[in-house]
């Protein structure tokens, strides 16, 4: 059977190019990969790719020549949220500390039963949880 081997890059769309690549440098650590792209013609999808070095994970910010410039709204089909998970609920005290340093509005940190995490949001209400596996779940 065929599988996936992991993520190859999350992309979201955002309102402003400039204040999302900032945040999610400053906020989450990702850092732009080359210059800005064009994308292909038919997508009208300029976007700048970004990598956090310490996960890996790609994060390709797209904002479309013609958009909505609606904020994200996690009650409509679609996303809801996306999580990163962090290696222990020291590491998830040391985000929330990290976050409030920088003036990032966060939740408290929330106890699932299964897991302890914290919620943030983009600059364009894209919702994001830094997420610790209670031990055995």
């Amino acid at each position: 059977m065929d599988t996936f081997t992991g993520i190859a890059h999350i992309a979201i769309v955002v309102r402003d190019m400039s204040a999302s690549v900032d945040w999610y440098r400053r906020t989450l650590g990702f850092e732009p990969v080359g210059g800005l792209r064009p994308g292909p013609l038919e997508a009208g999808h300029p976007r700048q790719i970004m990598r956090h070095a310490d996960s890996g994970l790609v994060l390709a910010v797209h904002e479309p020549l013609q958009r909505s410039g609606d904020m994200f709204d996690p009650s409509r089909t679609g996303l809801d949220h996306l999580s990163l998970a962090v290696s222990d609920r020291t590491a998830l005290d040391d985000w929330a500390r990290r976050l409030d340093v920088l003036g990032v509005p966060r939740s408290p940190v929330q106890d699932a039963g299964y897991a302890e995490f914290v919620s943030v949001a983009d600059p364009d209400g894209i919702a994001w949880e830094l997420w610790a596996s209670t031990p055995g779940h």
